[in-house]
C-alpha cells in the first residue's frame, strides 16, 4: 500500500489549475489590459495602452463597436489605427 499526502496531493493541483486559468488573461501574461469604454479610467497618463471591447474601428455605427486598441496621450484616449479619438 502506498503512502500518499492528500493535501499535497490537492495543493499541487490546485496551484496548476491556477496557472492553466490564467495563461489567456492579460494581466498575468502581459497583454493588454481589456475593458468597455464605460470603464476606461481618465486620460491623463501617456503611454498606457487597453483593448476597449465595444470600441468602434473605422466604419462601425454608433453603439456597433466590437473593439478596439486605445491608448492615452495624455488628455483623451485615441485609437492606434488612426488617432481618432475613441468612441461607441
Amino acid at each position: 500500500m502506498h503512502d500518499f499526502d492528500l493535501a499535497a496531493i490537492v495543493r499541487t493541483l490546485a496551484s496548476r489549475i491556477r496557472a492553466l486559468e490564467g495563461r489567456d488573461r492579460s494581466e498575468v501574461t502581459g497583454g493588454v489590459q481589456a475593458l468597455a469604454f464605460a470603464d476606461l479610467p481618465a486620460a491623463g497618463q501617456p503611454g498606457r495602452l487597453r483593448f476597449v471591447t465595444n470600441g468602434r474601428k473605422t466604419g462601425e455605427g454608433a453603439g456597433a463597436g466590437t473593439g478596439t486598441l486605445v491608448y492615452d496621450d495624455g488628455t483623451a484616449w485615441r485609437r492606434v489605427a488612426d488617432d481618432s479619438t475613441a468612441a461607441i
